[in-house]
């Protein structure tokens, strides 16, 4: 195990609204070259969908993993979009998800290459994942301020836990 992960504790999290776009996929899917991830992002880039996204909080981008079917091997939604304040109607296009309050183990990439690291980190989970309960309700990733630069940038991925 990492040094890394001894650093790690749990946090609870707030329960918080998410607009966004959304796709199924699974982990094995995303291994074989046949998941959806990559053409997602590039949806969100080519369709400014973060520009259109009315009252966000901030300007931090968020993927969202969410519907679970079990766990780490099975179907899951992947969702590319930011917390939002309630109460506005949903672009077309667009999809609303309530995040609930929960208990998250929180792992922070090292700083480089966002996909470089970021796939990395996941590995890292993966590995934790079999000593440690997941709830596999909500997890996500944030890409905040410290992500700007795709290739010096440094990502939190928020795990729930039971």
């Amino acid at each position: 195990m990492s040094s890394l992960l001894s650093k790690n504790e749990v946090i609870r999290h707030r329960e918080f609204r998410f607009l966004g776009m959304g796709a199924v996929t699974s982990n094995q899917a995303e291994l074989k070259g046949e998941g959806v991830i990559p053409s997602l992002w590039s949806n969100f880039y080519a369709n400014n969908v973060l520009e259109r996204i009315p009252n966000k909080i901030n300007s931090s981008i968020i993927a969202l993993y969410t519907k679970y079917e079990s766990d780490e091997t099975g179907p899951y939604t992947i969702a590319l979009g930011t917390e939002i304040i309630e109460g506005q109607a949903v672009p077309s296009g667009l999809e609303e998800w309530v995040v609930p309050e929960s208990k998250y183990v929180v792992f922070t990439t090292r700083i480089g290459p966002v996909q470089e690291v970021v796939v990395e980190t996941w590995q890292e989970i993966w590995e934790w994942s079999k000593y440690n309960e997941r709830a596999f309700q909500s997890d996500f990733e944030l890409y905040d301020l410290r992500s700007v630069d795709p290739m010096n940038g440094q990502v939190d991925i928020y795990i729930s836990v039971k």
